[in-house]
This record gives C-alpha cells, sequence and structure tokens, in this order.
C-alpha cells in the first residue's frame, strides 16, 4: 500500500488549541528526494451515511393507460348516447341505434326457421310412409300379386323421399344461421363497455345519421394512467424498461390539492427515435396507479425515471480515484499516514458517490485541492463554512437532474468533481 509522510504546518497550531481536523485544509510536503515536487493542498473529511439519488426528469403528458374509439358497425340512426365522463362496468351500454329495421329481420329470420322445422318433420313423415308402402308392395311381388315396375316406383319414392328429408335439414341449418345473423345485427344496435372505463370524448348525440365504422365516442381506462415523454439519445440510453419513475402534476397543487406524487415503473421505450430539428427524440412511457382518478388524461406532468440510487457512506466524486475498473480512497490512518484504500462504489451524480464497501464513518479521507470541489455539500462537523462549494454539474444533452439526501441533518453531503485524481 502506498504511503505518504504528512507534513503539517500551519495546523498544527490549531490542533494544539483542540481544533477538529475534519474539514481543515493540510499540505502535503514530498520527500526531500523528490526532485521537482511540490505541496499538495487537501482537505480532511468523515463521510456521513446518506444517499445518492441520480435521476432523469422531463415534462410529460398524461394518457389513458388504455383506451378506444368507438366506432358504429353501420350506417344507423343514434338513439341513445351515454353521458359524457360517466363511468361503465365492461358490458354496460353506450350507444345504442335505430334498431327497428333489425328487429323485423330478426322476427322473419325466426318465422323461417320455424317453417324449415315444419318442413323437416313433413319429410321425415314422408320418408316413413314410403318406407312402409315399399315394405308392403315388396310383400306383393312377392307372392306374383303385383309386377316388378310398381316395385321400382315404390323404391324411387322412398329414394326421393330420403333426398327431400335431407334438403329439409339443410334448408333447417340455413335458417338457423340466418336467425343467427339477424341476432347478431339486432346486437350490434347496442354498442357496450369493452372495459371497465370512462367515457372520455362523445362525437354524437341522438338523432344524428352516421355512416359506417364511424368515430362515435372515446373510451378508456384511467384507473391506471401512462405518463408520456421526450427524451434525447443521452438520456434514452440510461432508460430500461421497470426502472422505478415519479410523477407530480404542478396543476393539482396551485388547485389547493395536497401535495403528492406517484410512484411505479417504466413500462415503455420507444426502439426507434424520432428525428425532430435534427435531434434524435425517444418517446418514455411509464404506468401509475390513479384510483383517486386525480391525474387526468391531456393535463401535464414531470416525469421522474430513477436510473440509480443507493444508500451508504456518503463522499465527493472528486476523492476516488480509479484505476482499471477498480476504485480507490486515499485514508489518512491514526499515525497521519495516508494510504490507499480500495472501495466499492455505488450510485454517483458527478458530485457525491456513496461508498458501499470499503470504509467506516469515523475514517479520515483526504480529498485533494486539485479535483477542484473538495468537500461534501452540508459542511461535516467542524468544517469551516467559508471553504465551501458546491458547482452545479449538467451532463450535455441531459434533460433530469440528480439528488442526494444525507440520513440525518448531520449527515454531509458534499461537493466532489468527476474523476479522480
Amino acid at each position: 500500500m502506498k504511503r505518504r509522510t504528512l507534513l503539517i504546518s500551519l495546523a498544527v497550531i490549531v490542533l494544539a488549541l483542540g481544533a477538529t481536523a475534519t474539514g481543515r485544509h493540510y499540505y502535503y510536503q514530498p520527500d526531500p528526494g523528490d526532485e521537482g515536487s511540490e505541496e499538495t493542498e487537501f482537505t480532511l473529511i468523515e463521510p456521513r451515511p446518506g444517499a445518492v439519488r441520480v435521476a432523469i426528469e422531463s415534462p410529460a403528458l398524461v394518457e389513458p393507460y388504455r383506451q378506444q374509439v368507438i366506432r358504429s358497425p353501420g350506417q344507423a340512426r343514434i338513439s341513445f348516447v351515454a353521458v359524457l365522463g360517466a363511468s361503465r362496468n365492461e358490458g354496460d351500454v353506450l350507444v345504442r341505434l335505430e334498431s327497428s329495421e333489425a328487429e323485423a329481420r330478426l322476427a322473419r329470420a325466426e318465422l323461417d326457421h320455424q317453417e324449415a322445422e315444419l318442413a323437416l318433420t313433413r319429410a321425415e313423415r314422408t320418408l316413413e310412409q314410403s318406407r312402409i308402402s315399399l315394405e308392403a308392395t315388396r310383400n306383393l311381388h312377392a307372392a306374383g300379386a303385383t309386377s316388378g315396375e310398381d316395385l321400382s316406383k315404390s323404391e324411387e319414392l322412398v329414394m326421393n323421399a330420403g333426398h327431400q328429408l335431407e334438403i329439409a335439414r339443410i334448408s333447417l341449418e340455413k335458417s338457423a344461421l340466418n336467425r343467427e345473423i339477424a341476432r347478431m345485427d339486432l346486437e350490434s344496435t347496442i354498442i357496450r363497455a369493452p372495459f371497465q372505463g370512462r367515457i372520455l370524448e362523445v362525437a354524437v348525440q341522438p338523432g344524428d345519421i352516421v355512416g359506417s365504422n364511424t368515430a362515435l365516442m372515446t373510451f378508456g381506462d384511467i384507473s391506471r394512467v401512462r405518463l408520456v415523454a421526450e427524451m434525447d439519445e443521452y438520456d434514452a440510453v440510461r432508460i430500461t424498461r421497470n426502472q422505478r419513475a415519479e410523477a407530480q402534476a404542478d396543476a393539482l397543487r396551485f388547485a389547493g390539492v395536497a401535495t403528492r406524487s406517484w410512484s411505479w415503473r417504466v413500462d415503455t421505450i420507444s426502439p426507434v427515435a424520432r428525428i425532430v430539428s435534427n435531434i434524435p427524440v425517444f418517446t418514455v412511457g411509464a404506468v401509475f396507479d390513479n384510483d383517486d382518478q386525480l391525474l387526468r388524461p391531456g393535463m401535464s406532468a414531470d416525469l421522474t425515471v430513477i436510473v440509480a440510487q443507493d444508500r451508504g457512506l456518503v463522499v465527493p466524486a472528486g476523492s476516488i480515484s480509479t484505476v482499471r475498473d477498480r476504485s480507490y480512497l486515499d485514508v489518512m490512518d491514526p499515525d497521519g499516514e495516508i494510504a490507499s484504500r480500495r472501495v466499492v462504489t455505488g450510485a454517483s451524480d458527478g458530485v457525491q458517490t456513496v461508498i458501499l464497501e470499503g470504509i467506516e464513518e469515523d475514517d479520515q479521507i483526504v480529498v485533494y485541492q486539485e479535483s477542484s470541489l473538495d468537500i461534501l455539500a452540508g459542511s461535516p462537523s467542524g468544517a469551516d463554512p467559508g471553504n465551501s462549494s458546491f458547482i452545479p454539474i449538467s451532463v450535455p444533452g441531459s434533460s433530469g437532474g440528480s439528488s442526494s439526501a444525507p440520513a440525518s441533518p448531520a449527515g454531509g453531503g458534499g461537493g466532489g468533481g468527476g474523476g479522480g485524481r
């Protein structure tokens, strides 16, 4: 492990007076044999329990989770339309069309079916009588009381009766099909809800005459809603399905509704970008429960996708150095020597990073002045507020941001530049 010799100059006097070392500036002086080396200013900080969250934020539009445009099956006159905004269960009536012609066709089909049943019964009796007559003719012919010609005629009558019976059966089946079609035509004059939902738009009124496939209304399920946002390629590549998402609507807050947020998951990401002003744009959708139906289709809202989130000990991102995908922190031991310690890092927003393994809460972390951002946001205990700084970092192309939350007011968040020494 690499060790360095620490020379404390002016800070010795401060320590002698009982001041804490955490948050104070020191200077690293190289060994006398290291020619050309200069003193390096650094700060000692203590890691604090906290959380770092990296999120992408974007304006979004609220859409129904599922919606369907209800269309007319054919030309007809509207006799009933459900009220705009009404809730309907699956199978409830939405629209009624004029049904007098359909009712007449069904009545005629019923009569045709009854007639076909009678024809079948008559054909069955005719066949039975023909068979009885044929049996009698055969007996007479065997006794020599009738000619062979009479026997042939009887046999032909039986065969014809069988054909008539088959025709009657086919006619009965055809009439049954026609009756079923007439019933379906009558049923089509009653348009029912395809699922549980609400009437979102109404395009017709009772008395209107509409043609085939005319849009009558829009019906949707808003017990859940989908927030749809457009994001550029830099943000879209960091988003995957089932990532946690949050939503807030300013309109509800302005209307006096208690502030609240909705949490759920990303469910759709467009596989192909649309080009808008020469910029690739991807569509991202996230589904949220909306049982109280406060979120209404067409409202604007803010969609936040949580890209990464971890809780642990938070240190400035600039205090971490990386070598071949391995992360290290410089830690001062009780003897005043600085040693590099391997750590496991978690979420990082470019300013602060969560350390999952490798350090303890009472360790003294060395943050070099060369890292630009050298302390946690909200100075640790004993830090000099005059030496604190915080510089927002914005990633090109990003529509979002990041945030961090210490575990307690004493917990430090911190500055820290991206990258290591």
